[in-house]
Order: structure tokens, then sequence, then C-alpha cells
């Protein structure tokens, strides 16, 4: 709500988290790699973005009073805007723009102007005199989809800026969806695409206003139950509404609404300890990334619905879309916060190195939609429906995808998930650290941190040793190390720190061949190549697909 109480100051991280990610103004990028895509991203991608969202613009200042010309948006298409929105709050998060801000809090001022008195806020639904939350047509609409991206980027903003007017605002829509969904006179439903579910979480952590986190387990609780009119004869495991949680076995229906789902799942099991909850989350985890992810980690090969297929229904020429493999990237980041298992982190950078980044181009200006293992005949555009600012709001959080600070008992401990040159600087309770990273990673196999503290720090560095990794050398302060990962997956240093302390690591990246399940009909006869975090899918034996 307004005026709720905020968790801890922007920027910091809280004093009770058990583990979460550093907040990305802590994390600076400084390598070969990352540094370049993400100076296009703020360069390129967000002006280009800006010119794709008139038709937001001229809806949302329809809806705050102002008299407009043209065509305004559709149903789901002002999601755009605050993934937008979100996008631009990770780049200032990196880097203050001061123009950039000014037009945010342009769009800002809109949409508190268009909010209607009651915190509803879909100007779609306004302008168009349709009824907010429909019962006839919850499962077709996209209220709830479309909030929970708005409530998304007003934590960020809040996060990068200290600016909390679009969190006001996030926080009034969320207590009316709260009175619709569970006040006096409430009524059982949820949105047909899911995405509120976890932003309710999010926000709970930033305001502990407990409604919050009351809705999200309310709206993950009624799927499967027909608290849901069928607008359509659409499958109802489409809406991922076919059974409760607890009988679902696997993750099913359109691949971008299952992920976000399953998300909100994993978030939930984080939040509360609940046991039903996690045992879904793993669930959902064993059946989309043992059985029905391809090698460079994309997901959902059906056209039809969009959707997720049988068990090694893997062909390479599927759907595949985008935002199915930006969601994937989500659900492993809450998996390995859940687990802290390095397993969860290995598909985390296999579908971040892979499926999203070959989703949008060297320039930052055009994308792919469907995103398949092959190339052939299927050229990026300039469609701009869900996945242009999904990607690139994705990829701009890779400093918070890399590490994450908690404790076990009174031991504090930072984790490091990629491998990004550049430094983070870590609030422990002894004093502050800052850890350097020095690596051409994916491009070259050396990692070295360094640790620069003012006075000496214990805590415990794990480090994830990559899934694979057949073999790695490690030497601290040039000194060789036998350490073998631990049962998670992660080379751990549990010792007092001191300044210009060095950890250096070699990862071997020879060129492997990979030989998929033998369920898989798409690949039989055929391998695939793969060196370090890159797998590249073979069409034929003697043809690559493109990869970036």
């Amino acid at each position: 709500m307004p005026g709720a109480r905020l968790r801890s100051r922007p920027g910091e991280v809280a004093a009770d988290a058990q583990l979460e990610p550093l907040p990305l103004a802590r994390v600076e990028l400084r390598d070969s790699f990352w540094m370049p895509k993400h100076r296009v991203y703020r360069e390129r991608t967000i002006p280009h973005s800006w010119f794709y969202l008139q038709w937001e613009l001229r809806a949302l200042r329809r809806a705050a009073g102002q008299p407009v010309e043209g065509e305004l948006n559709g149903t789901w298409g002002e999601a755009n805007l605050y993934k937008f929105l979100e996008t631009a709050a990770y780049a200032l998060a990196q880097e203050r723009d001061p123009v950039l801000e000014r037009r945010i809090d342009e769009v800002i001022a809109l949409l508190a102007a268009g909010q209607q008195p009651d915190g509803y806020l879909h100007v779609y639904v306004t302008n168009n005199g349709k009824i907010p939350w429909d019962p006839d047509f919850l499962d077709g609409s996209h209220d709830g989809y479309v909030l929970g991206h708005l409530i998304e980027a007003a934590i960020e903003y809040h996060a990068a800026t200290g600016n909390r007017a679009l969190l006001d605002v996030a926080c009034k829509a969320a207590d009316q969806a709260w009175r619709h969904f569970l006040g006096p006179g409430g009524r059982p439903g949820f949105c047909g695409h899911a995405e509120l579910e976890m932003a309710l979480v999010e926000l709970y952590r930033v305001t502990r206003e407990p409604r919050y986190l009351e809705l999200s387990r309310a709206l993950v609780g009624w799927r499967g139950r027909g608290k849901v009119k069928p607008f359509s004869d659409t499958p109802r495991a489409y809406f991922q509404d076919a059974v409760p949680l607890r009988a679902q076995r696997t993750l099913e229906g359109h691949a971008v609404r299952a992920l976000f789902f399953a998300t909100g799942v994993a978030d939930l099991a984080r939040e509360t300890g609940d046991g039903d909850y996690r045992l879904a989350a793993h669930r959902f985890w064993d059946s989309t990334t043992l059985r029905r992810m391809t090698v460079t980690g994309s997901v959902g090969p059906r056209r039809e619905h969009e959707a997720f297929g049988e068990d090694y229904e893997l062909p390479h020429d599927g759907y595949y879309e985008s935002c199915a493999a930006c969601g994937l990237v989500d659900f492993a980041h809450r998996m390995f916060l859940l687990e802290r298992r390095a397993d969860s982190a290995d598909v985390l950078e296999r579908v971040l190195y892979n499926a999203v980044l070959h989703g949008i181009s060297l320039g930052g200006t055009n994308t792919y939609y469907c995103n398949p293992l092959r190339d052939r005949d299927h050229l990026r555009d300039n469609c701009w429906v869900c996945c242009p600012p999904n990607l690139s709001r994705t990829l701009l959080q890779v400093g918070r995808y890399a590490y994450a600070r908690g404790h076990t008992g009174a031991r504090p401990d930072l984790y490091v998930n990629l491998f990004v040159g550049g430094s983070v600087q870590v609030p422990f309770p002894a004093g502050e650290v800052t850890v350097r990273v020095e690596t051409d990673y994916p491009w070259d196999e050396r990692v070295t941190f360094r640790v620069a503290t003012p006075a000496p720090v214990a805590f415990a560095l794990h480090v994830r040793k990559p899934g694979w990794c057949e073999q790695a050398r490690l030497e601290l302060n040039s000194a060789p190390q036998d350490t073998l990962p631990d049962d998670a997956g992660y080379w751990c240093f549990d010792r007092t720190w001191k300044d210009g302390d060095s950890l250096q690591l070699r990862l071997a990246m020879p060129v492997v061949r990979l030989v998929a399940h033998p369920n898989i009909a798409a690949c039989r006869g055929q391998v695939a190549l793969q060196r370090g975090p890159w797998s590249t899918a073979l069409k034929d034996s003697t043809t690559t697909a493109t990869r970036p």
C-alpha cells in the first residue's frame, strides 16, 4: 500500500536475508563479453523500444484524460510498457541517466493520473469501458499479467533510483486486486496469463504487506478447482488450470504462462517454507529441464497453444518462444535461491548464453519471437510483441544472476554463479568486501577473484563448478588447491579473507560431442558440439545452426 514500510533501503540487502541476489547497483560489469552488450542495450535497445511504445503511451494519455489521436493498444500490450520501464530501471541501476529518468517520471505521472480511484490500473480496460477482472473473460484477460509487470517495474525503479512514486501506484493497484479477490464480497479467480503470482511475492518482500503474499497463495491455490469460467474451448492445461497444484506432476500448457506460474510457486516455497510449494517446484523443474529442454535451453516446441510438448518432444524447428527462454532463466534463478544448488545455475547459464542471447541481434534492435535451433530461412525482425522488452530486461539482469549473499547459521556466504568480469561490493556484518573478477570468459578459461577489504572479514566463498567442466585447476594466493566441490556443486572456501587475497580458476574448455537421449527422435544419428557454456546444435553431420 502507499506508505507501506520498506524492508530495506534501496540498493541494500536485508539483514535477515537467508539467500538473496545482490542489488545491481553493487555489481559492475567490466569485461569484453557482457559490458559491450549492455552498452548496446542502453544506447540502442532502449531508444529503439521507446519508439515502439507509442501505442501504449497514447492509450495512457487517453486514460489520463488527455485528447489523443491514433490507434490505441490491445489487451496485453500495456505489459510491454512496464517491461520497458523495468529494462530502463536495470540500466539506471548500472549507470544513471537523468534524461531517461525524466522520461520515466513523465510516464509515472500519466499512470498515476490514469489510475482509477479504487486503484485499478489497466488502461486498455478503462479506455474501452470494459469490466475490470471480468469474470466472464478472466481466463482470456491479461489484467493480472499487466499488473504483475507493473509491480516488477515499480520495484526495480525504486531500487535503482530511490523514487517510490511508481511503487506507490503499484501498491495501490495490488491493494485493489486483493480487495477484488479476497476482500469482503471477493470472488475467487485468476488471470489466464500467470505473472501476478510471482510479482506479488516480490512486492511482499519489499513492503512486508501480508495481503500480497496472501493473494499470491490464493491465485496459485485456486487453479485446477473450477474457479474460473471457461471463455473458450482452449484446454484448461493451457492456463495451468487442469488439476490442483498438489496433483500437477508436470509443467503443461502455454510455455511462457507455465514458467511464470512455476516461478511464482518457487517464490512462494522460498518465502513461506511450505513443503507443497517446494515439492511442486521440483516436479516442474525436473519435468522441464530433464525431459523438455533442448541442448540450447529452449522450451515450448508446439506451435499450437505455444505449448510444452510431451517428454522428449524436441524438434529442431519447434516454436520455442524467446519469452519462454526468459521465463526459464527466472525459474532457474528462483530454484537456485531456494535450494543453493549449482545445477540450477547450470541451467540458468545454458539458457542465458544460448537461447536468450540468440533471441536478440548483436545490434540490439532485432529479435526472434520464435527461437528454434534451426535458423535456416528464419530471420530476426522487429515484431514488437512480448519478446523484445522481455529479452532486454532479462539480459540486463546478468549481475543479479551472478551473485547471491546469505548466511549459514552465523557464517556469511557469498555465492558466485556466473563468471563475469568486473566487481561486486558485498555488505557483510563484519564489514564490506569488494571482490574484483578478472576474466575473458567465456572465450578464455581463466577466472581470477581478488578481495579488497580494509580489514579481514570471515565469510564462505562458494564458487560454482560448472556442470560442463570436467577438469579444473584452483589456486589460492598462487598455492594449488585440491578442494573438491561440495554436494551442491560449489567449491567452498570458508576462511578469513584479507585485502589482496586471490583465488584463481582454470576451467578446462575442450570442445566436446554431446549425444541426445535416445527418446528424442529429432536428434537420432546427430550430435551437438559444446565448449564451455556454448552449446551448438547440429542439424546434420556437417552443418551447424548459427549462434551468436
